[in-house]
């Protein structure tokens, strides 16, 4: 039983290999899962042992990404809610900031090629619309910091609009460097910048 698992584990392993060669060359829509078959060397029986469908099959390959994506946002999420919750009895501790864009950066050029897929590669998958999904999560977040920072400095509530076109802006500036810099340490260094400038602009918002 043992070594069934193991060669399962393998031939799981191949496919999901090939099955990104192809997407990443035609795009989701493009890919045949005849064609993935045929380079992994298994029959489509094999691959519907493995996974339910080709939406099932890209998703699986980009999961591990979406998973540390999804930790990491949440755990700094936590903390921008609880200084919310104090009524920023202390300064926002911008190094929280700039420790996350850090831990992003790094997770994005680990998994640079599943990033291009579902930023590239992913239309008529489920994955397609993921861009979206993410600036409404962080402008669900957003509006809320935003509430909290214009009533601890007196401020009336920015408008919204304004806060989901920050929202935008932070998503674009990571969508803007995974595209354009091959890199990780310049990314870094580019991603340092953009949130410095991110940031500047923020507390320009919520204070005046």
């Amino acid at each position: 039983m043992a070594s069934k698992k193991i060669h399962d584990s393998e031939t799981k392993k191949h496919l999901m290999e090939c099955a990104k060669a192809e997407f990443m060359e035609k795009g989701f829509a493009g890919a045949s899962l005849r064609n993935i078959c045929q380079k992994a060397g298994v029959t489509t029986g094999a691959l519907y042992f493995f996974f339910h469908d080709k939406d099932d099959l890209f998703c699986e390959i980009v999961g591990d990404f979406m998973d540390d994506l999804d930790a990491i946002i949440k755990e700094h999420y936590g903390h921008e809610v609880k200084e919310a919750d104090s009524g920023y009895e202390n300064e926002h501790d911008n190094d929280l900031d700039f420790e996350c864009t850090k831990q992003l950066v790094h997770e994005i050029y680990k998994y640079r090629d599943e990033v291009l897929m579902v930023l590239t590669k992913s239309q008529g998958s489920t994955m397609e619309h993921m861009t979206d999904r993410l600036v409404d999560q962080m402008d669900e977040h957003n509006a809320f910091i935003c509430k909290a920072m214009c009533k601890a400095n007196d401020v009336p509530m920015v408008d919204k609009k304004v806060v989901h076109w920050m929202s935008h802006s932070q998503v674009d500036m990571f969508i803007f460097m995974v595209t354009h810099i091959d890199n990780e340490k310049e990314a870094l260094s580019f991603a340092q910048k953009g949130m410095a400038y991110l940031i500047a602009g923020w507390y320009a918002i919520v204070k005046s």
